[in-house]
């Protein structure tokens, strides 16, 4: 009788663990912890007047994890690509050192990141190449990252396979990943990545499994579907649905379908944030009376008196702007916004709020927000510091 107890009770704790491992890689239960992923442009420091956005103007609050952009890629190893304002050497600013400093006085994971749309890919490309290059690199980052007191490192490779890539790129990041996975696990520290969320680009870059077993997060970059520069309309940046009578390639660039493919492609859904951006993407109109989503366009949107780029209007630059004539769709979950001939795609409190829900309802580990440095930190509008970041996070049950 002993044995059959000890049998049952054996065959009981088996088909616990079994049950717990399914939870596990169908994307956690609801006692998972929402994780929130802070981007900090880190060039913010050199903006002008209220737009000036420095480590100590993050709200520790809001995030989980805050991630530091850009490190470089230079001979095959990470570097500075702002040796002023990252090292505190040479009377430099030391951003560095106390960006990791006030995650841990806050109880953040201070993440560093390395790439982005400037880098391009063709470097990251040629160092993957080889088994020596990718374990160079990835020796170099564990050094980096141990020496400025991080936690890990954000991979932003923009993107394998494009932009001068290879074809051999796909298989090559998922061989990056799994040698930087190796280094970095030994040593207690964090491997994420930041993915494409163009379904087309996704599919020709990942292998979505792999990326899956070796990253600890993954940050789709669930924005940008549409811009002046790759469209000759007026299209939403960041839509969470298709919209009715979209098809084709255009029923696919919204947050859903994105989340979807990577799901489907075996992505554990604790492991995948959603990305929701803090800006705007801007248009000039052709014909300042034709102002609904579809109108042709002319040109990127003028550059904002803070941001300075043309196409691009932080989320403070846009709500400033008494003069915009705002567009909403309940139903869809949408809104833009025009006047004259100027045009914007945008999220507010309400379209985050939605993809928080959204995000809570399929069970993924959280949001990814780019970036800090875009929100209304200092309250120029008047719905309260930091307003999108705080919805999403009350969503998410954090607040």
């Amino acid at each position: 009788m002993g044995n059959c107890r000890i049998i049952s009770f054996i065959v009981f704790l088996f088909t616990i663990l079994q049950f717990s491992y399914l939870i596990d890689v169908q994307g956690g239960g609801l006692d998972t912890e929402p994780v929130v992923f802070c981007y900090y442009g880190s060039w913010a420091t050199y903006r002008p007047g209220i737009a000036q956005f420095d480590v100590e103007h993050i709200n520790a609050s809001l995030c989980t994890h805050i991630i530091y952009t850009f490190m470089g890629l230079k001979d095959g190893v990470i570097v500075s690509l702002d040796e002023y304002n990252d090292y505190e050497e040479n009377w430099g600013k030391g951003s560095l050192r106390r960006f990791a400093n006030f995650a841990k006085t806050n109880g953040l994971r201070a993440i560093l990141a390395i790439g982005g749309w400037n880098e391009g890919s063709v470097k990251y490309s040629e160092m993957a190449e080889s088994e020596v290059g990718r374990s160079t690199f990835a020796d170099s980052v564990v050094t980096f990252v141990k020496k400025y007191n991080f936690d890990g490192l954000d991979l932003d490779w923009e993107y394998p396979t494009q932009r001068g890539g290879t074809h051999e790129d796909k298989e090559n990041f998922s061989l990056l990943l799994e040698v930087l996975s190796d280094k970095l696990h030994a040593e207690g520290l964090l491997l994420t990545v930041a993915v494409c969320a163009d379904p087309d680009i996704a599919k020709e870059g990942y292998d979505f499994q792999k990326v899956g077993q070796y990253a600890d997060y993954i940050s789709l970059m669930s924005f940008d579907y549409h811009t002046a520069t790759s469209d000759n309309v007026t299209a939403l940046n960041s839509a969470l649905h298709k919209l009715p009578g979209e098809t084709g390639d255009d029923a696919t660039l919204n947050v859903e379908y994105s989340v979807n493919q990577w799901l489907n492609g075996g992505i554990p859904a604790k492991k995948l944030l959603v990305g929701i951006p803090l800006y705007g993407r801007t248009y000039i109109l052709a014909d300042g009376q034709n102002h609904g989503l579809g109108a042709s366009i002319i040109a990127n949107g003028t550059a904002g008196p803070y941001t300075r780029e043309p196409g691009f209007l932080s989320y403070y630059e846009i709500c400033m702007v008494k003069e915009w004539n705002v567009v909403t769709d309940g139903a869809q979950g949408y809104l833009y916004a025009y006047y004259d001939d100027n045009w914007v795609s945008y999220d507010d409190v309400n379209t985050v709020t939605a993809k928080a829900q959204f995000i809570r309802d399929k069970g993924l580990a959280g949001i990814m927000a780019w970036a800090l440095e875009s929100e209304d930190f200092c309250n120029n509008c008047g719905e309260g510091a930091n307003p999108l970041l705080t919805a999403a996070n009350k969503v998410l049950g954090r607040l």
